[in-house]
C-alpha cells in the first residue's frame, strides 16, 4: 500500500485520563508503524470540561500539557495539534499548518465522533468515522441528537463522513438490535500496539481488576425502552465476592453518578467483598494505567446494558490491553465472542454460574490462560492488522 497522509482526531487532550489515552493513542501510533505519514489533531469545539479542581473554565493548559507529553512519549513531538475553544489558539502545530496538513490529507479518521468537521476536513478524501460507542450512536443519530452544543447534532457528524466503521460487530446480524439507520457500517475493532505491552505471567495472589465509569452518560430512550450504562449490569454481580470467597476482586470506579442517574453505593459494594480503588490514584495516566493491568492477575468487567442488550457484538479497548499483557479476561457477553474465541484466555458469561465456571478456570492454570490471552491479542487486536484492514477497505 502506498503512503498516505492520515490525519486522526480523538479525545486525547480533552480526557486527560490513563485508560482514555491508549483508547486514542493507539490509532496515529498504529498508523506510523504501518509506515504512514500521520498527525493527531485534537478539534472537538468542546470547552475544557474536564480541567482538574480550580482550574479556570476556560483554561486547556491541562489538556494541552497532557497531549504534549503523550505524544513525546510516543514519538511524535511534533505531529500534534489542539484546536481550542475557548480561546480560539491553535496549540502544538499552529492553525495555517493544521489547514496545510488537511489540505493535502488522503484519510481522516475521526475516532469516537469527536471531531467537529470543518469545511477543510471535509475536503479530504477519505473520511472514516470510528463508531466507538455503537448502539448508543445510532439511537442518537435517529434522535438528532446535539453532540458539540451549539454547532451540530450527531447526524451532521456522522453524515459528514463517507466511511462508517463500527465496534459492533454484530450490526445486522438477526439478534442484534443495533438500528442501521439506512446506513453502510462496516466492522472493526480496536487497535493495541503490541510493542508496547509486553506479555508477562500473571502474579497467582494478585486481583481480578477492572476500571469503569460507573454512568459515563444519561440514559437513552429508544423503542420504547431505556438503554443505560454499566450500573445497570454491575448491580446484578454485587455480590460476587460472596459467592467466591477465596478470589480478590477489585474495581476502579470513576463518574459515579455525575450524569442524573443513581450515584455509586459505594458502601455496599465493599459490604458485598468488592475492594474500590480511585481511577484517579491507581491509573491518573497511561503509565500508571498499563502498570495496573500489569499488576493485576485478570480482568472481571461488566459491559454498559446498552451493548448487552443490544447484542452489539461490542469489545472493549481495555480489555484487549489486558489480553495484550497476558491477563486473562472474564468479560460479559454482547456478541462479541461470535467473532473473538472465548474458552482459554477470554471468557464470556451471561449470568452468575458462567462467571463463576470462568473465574475458576482461569485461576486453575494461570500459565496456560496467560499465554492464551496474549494470543487472543496477537491474532485479532495487533494494531497493524485492524488499521491495514479498515485502509484495505477504502477505494
Amino acid at each position: 500500500m502506498k503512503k498516505l497522509r492520515i490525519i486522526v482526531g480523538g479525545f486525547l487532550g480533552l480526557l486527560p485520563a490513563g485508560g482514555v489515552t491508549w483508547d486514542y493513542v493507539q490509532y496515529p501510533v498504529g498508523f506510523a508503524e504501518l509506515g504512514h505519514d500521520v498527525f493527531y489533531i485534537e478539534d472537538t469545539r468542546l470547552y475544557p470540561i474536564y480541567q482538574k479542581a480550580g482550574s479556570d473554565w476556560n483554561d486547556c493548559s491541562s489538556c494541552v500539557k497532557h497531549l504534549q507529553a503523550v505524544m513525546e512519549f510516543f514519538g511524535m513531538p511534533e505531529r500534534w495539534a489542539y484546536r481550542d475553544e475557548a480561546s480560539g489558539k491553535c496549540f502544538g502545530l499552529s492553525e495555517e499548518k493544521v489547514k496545510e496538513i488537511a489540505r493535502t490529507a488522503d484519510v481522516f479518521v475521526n475516532i469516537s465522533c469527536s471531531t467537529f468537521m470543518r469545511d477543510e476536513y471535509g475536503q479530504i478524501p477519505a473520511r472514516i468515522l470510528i463508531d466507538s460507542d455503537p448502539m448508543f450512536t445510532q439511537i442518537q443519530y435517529l434522535s438528532e441528537q446535539i453532540f458539540t452544543p451549539g454547532k451540530s447534532n450527531l447526524k451532521q457528524t456522522v453524515d459528514a463522513h463517507n466511511y462508517l466503521f463500527t465496534f459492533g460487530e454484530n450490526i445486522g446480524a438477526d439478534d442484534c438490535r443495533i438500528p442501521t439507520c439506512d446506513l453502510s457500517w462496516r466492522r472493526t475493532r480496536q487497535p493495541v500496539c503490541l510493542d508496547y505491552w509486553k506479555a508477562t505471567l500473571p502474579d497467582k495472589k494478585g486481583l481480578l481488576t477492572t476500571l469503569m465509569n460507573w454512568t459515563a452518560a444519561k440514559n437513552l430512550n429508544y423503542d420504547g425502552e431505556r438503554w443505560g450504562q454499566k450500573d445497570v449490569e454491575f448491580r446484578k454481580f454485587i455480590d460476587l465476592p460472596k459467592a467466591m470467597p477465596r478470589t480478590k476482586l477489585a474495581v476502579a470506579v470513576g463518574q459515579t453518578g455525575e450524569t442524573g442517574n443513581d450515584a455509586f453505593p459505594i458502601d455496599e459494594v465493599k459490604k458485598n467483598g468488592w475492594l474500590v480503588l480511585s481511577p484517579d490514584v491507581c491509573a491518573e495516566n497511561w503509565i500508571d494505567y498499563q502498570n495496573f493491568i500489569r499488576n493485576s492477575f485478570g480482568e472481571f468487567s461488566v459491559a454498559k446494558e446498552t451493548y448487552v442488550k443490544g447484542r452489539t457484538g461490542w469489545f472493549s479497548c481495555r480489555s484487549a490491553c489486558y489480553l495484550a499483557m497476558g491477563r486473562p479476561v472474564i468479560t460479559q457477553e454482547t456478541g462479541w465472542s461470535k467473532f473473538i474465541p472465548a474458552g482459554m484466555g477470554l471468557f464470556a458469561f451471561d449470568d452468575r454460574k458462567s462467571v463463576i465456571d470462568a473465574i475458576q478456570q482461569a485461576t486453575a492454570n494461570p500459565e496456560k490462560h496467560a499465554r492464551a490471552a496474549r494470543q487472543i491479542a496477537e491474532d485479532f487486536f495487533d494494531g497493524k492488522k485492524v488499521l491495514s484492514a479498515v485502509l484495505k477497505q477504502l477505494t
